[in-house]
């Protein structure tokens, strides 16, 4: 049998969320199809009806009207449908005549799961990351900084006087990258570190939590670790007094 879902967890979730704009939006939706050749998950499977983006949202209008009355087995349909049929890229809102967001339903049903603890095992590794590490590859702050400063010393023997500054108080730029650089792939980093000195653009590094720009986190809905690890970019700003912030994920 499969296991029972408390029914209040879902509705004490979703109400408070589901203000005048997504009630709307479920109650406007003609199901006239215009979102469904926008989607290339309708396309790459033969046109199937149950791609169309406008059906995909339906388990928002089920959880109402069933009151959150629902199991384990069909939480598991919501989870293929939000995370295997969908990407949230918003090209059927385009195509939409009343400008419906789906993607936004979707990450609202993508929350509601993450919240009853239903989520990819991946995507919460990554955010049991970015609390603890403040980036979703776990780097701890020395190893980040021992990286930055091997990736100065590579270069330095290629290019003379090149510097790869960390901390560097008033630069005009605080450089992030993803956590996947340092882990996998320094040589990226040091073909950034050629071109800033080239282009002699004063920039800095951060050795503290905040240089990591992806946040992964928005992909399950999660809001508050998405609000840290933005915060946590911006608070290395406002230390540095840098005046812009590069973002190149």
């Amino acid at each position: 049998m499969s296991e029972e879902i408390n029914p209040h967890e879902i509705v004490n979730f979703l109400k408070p969320r589901l203000n005048a704009r997504f009630r709307t939006w479920l109650n406007i939706c003609a199901r006239c199809g215009l979102c469904a050749d926008t989607c290339h998950y309708y396309r790459a499977h033969g046109n199937d009806p149950k791609m169309i983006p406008a059906y995909k949202v339906r388990f928002l209008r089920e959880l109402l009207r069933k009151k959150g009355r629902v199991d384990r087995d069909y939480l598991q349909k919501v989870y293929d449908t939000i995370y295997h049929e969908c990407n949230m890229c918003r090209r059927c809102t385009l195509f939409c005549p009343f400008g419906i967001d789906i993607a936004l339903m979707i990450s609202l049903l993508r929350a509601m799961l993450f919240h009853l603890g239903i989520a990819p095992e991946g995507l919460v590794k990554a955010i049991d990351n970015y609390k603890k590490f403040g980036n979703q590859m776990a780097v701890t702050d020395e190893d980040w900084v021992d990286t930055v400063e091997w990736v100065e010393e590579e270069m330095a023997e290629e290019v003379v006087g090149l510097k790869v500054p960390i901390d560097k108080k008033g630069a005009k730029i605080l450089y992030t990258v993803n956590a996947r650089e340092p882990m996998f792939y320094p040589q990226d980093m040091m073909e950034v570190a050629k071109i800033f000195h080239v282009a002699g653009e004063d920039y800095t590094y951060s050795s503290k939590p905040g240089w990591d720009d992806t946040n992964l986190a928005m992909f399950c809905g999660d809001v508050s670790t998405s609000k840290l690890i933005v915060e946590n970019t911006f608070k290395r700003a406002e230390e540095l007094g840098v005046q812009q912030v590069a973002v190149t994920e």
